[in-house]
């Protein structure tokens, strides 16, 4: 299952005046666009916290998808006031990965 989508997500603040990921918005996403896409909800979706939030700037998330691990590769696309907007691209992981 390869997919590609757009998603949007709050952002959290730092004290020092940069802002981050929301990982449990990420999560959330991830699992939205899996289960518009596939008809499969993923149940443990997990990304990285403290990802700052600035275009271009890639990370990755991990679920069990129906035939084994997966990775979701999320985009920064744009990053507006408190919100960003990502590129999805999920894949099966490479064998051993998690």
């Amino acid at each position: 299952m390869i997919l590609l989508a757009l998603a949007g997500l709050p952002l959290a603040g730092c004290g020092g005046g940069g802002k981050t990921i929301k990982a449990d918005g990420a999560e959330q996403s991830v699992t939205g666009v899996v289960a518009r896409k596939t008809h499969f909800t993923p149940t443990d979706v997990s990304c990285p916290s403290g990802v700052d939030a600035v275009v271009g700037k890639t990370f990755d998330c991990h679920f069990t998808g129906p035939e084994g691990p997966y990775v979701a590769h999320v985009t920064i696309t744009a990053v507006q006031g408190s919100s960003a907007t990502f590129r999805i691209r999920t894949e099966r992981a490479a064998a051993g990965s998690s």
